[in-house]
C-alpha cells in the first residue's frame, strides 16, 4: 500500500500567565528553555513549576508543549486534558488543537479528529485545525482500510470445513433467488458455530453490503 506524505502543522507556542500557586521562576526558566530548543529541560522545569498547582490549565498547556516538542506525545495527552478545565475559550481551543496533534502522532486518529472538530467548534476560522482535521480522516480511513485487507489476507488463509463450503453453497442458492437477508443471516450463524466459515468473510461482507441497499430500497 503506497504511503501518503502528509505535513501536520507546528504546535502553538506556550503562554505566560499563570496562577500563583505555579513556580514562576521554574516556568520562567521553562519557557527559556522552550524558546532555546531545550525542550527537555523545559519539560523539566515545567513539571517543576507545577508542583504547587498540578491542575493549572495555563501551566499544564506549556508542559504539554515541551512533551510533545521533545516527542512524547503519549504523556502529553493527559497534561493538555489538563488545559481543558480553563475558562479562557482561547486557551481551550488552542489545547483541543494541540491535545489533536498529541492524538495524531501517537495514531489515535478517531480520538485526534474529534479534538480537532471540538477546536473547531471555539474556532471555526482555524485552517490549521481544519487540515489536520482532514488529515486525520485521511489516516484513520487508511488504517482501516489496511486492517481490513489484513484481516482479508488471514481469512484468505483459513482452510474451510466441508460444513463452511456446504453453507456457502447453501447461502449462494438463497443468492440466486435475491434473498440477501436471508443469506447472510445463514452465514453469520454458521460463523458463531465454525471459525473455519471465516474463510469467506469477503463473501459475508459482500452479502452484507447488498442486504443493506435492497433494505434501503424497500
Amino acid at each position: 500500500m503506497r504511503k501518503v506524505i502528509f505535513t501536520i502543522f507546528m504546535l502553538l507556542s506556550p503562554v505566560g500567565i499563570f496562577a500563583q500557586q505555579v513556580d514562576a521562576a521554574k516556568m520562567e526558566s521553562g519557557l527559556k528553555a522552550y524558546s532555546e530548543g531545550s525542550y527537555e529541560i523545559a519539560a523539566q522545569n515545567f513539571e517543576s513549576a507545577l508542583a504547587g498547582a498540578p491542575d493549572d490549565p495555563q501551566a499544564n498547556f506549556n508542559y504539554g508543549a515541551a512533551l510533545y516538542k521533545k516527542g512524547d506525545f503519549k504523556n502529553a495527552i493527559p497534561v493538555f486534558e489538563k488545559a481543558l478545565t480553563s475558562p479562557d475559550d482561547q486557551l481551550r481551543q488552542n489545547a483541543f488543537y494541540n491535545l489533536g496533534n498529541a492524538r495524531f502522532e501517537n495514531e489515535e486518529y478517531e480520538q485526534a479528529i474529534e479534538s480537532y472538530k471540538k477546536a473547531l467548534q471555539l474556532n471555526p476560522e482555524d485552517v490549521q485545525a481544519k487540515h489536520n482535521l482532514e488529515l486525520a480522516q485521511r489516516k484513520l480511513k487508511e488504517k482501516e482500510d489496511q486492517e481490513k485487507q489484513d484481516q482479508n489476507q488471514q481469512n484468505d488463509n483459513i482452510e474451510p470445513s466441508e460444513f463452511a463450503k456446504q453453507l456457502k453453497a447453501r447461502a449462494e442458492i438463497l443468492v440466486s433467488q435475491r434473498l440477501y437477508r436471508e443469506a447472510f443471516d445463514l452465514m453469520q450463524k454458521g460463523l458463531r458455530s465454525d471459525e473455519t466459515v471465516a474463510a469467506f468473510q469477503s463473501f459475508i461482507n459482500r452479502l452484507k453490503e447488498v442486504a443493506e441497499i435492497n433494505n434501503i430500497g424497500d
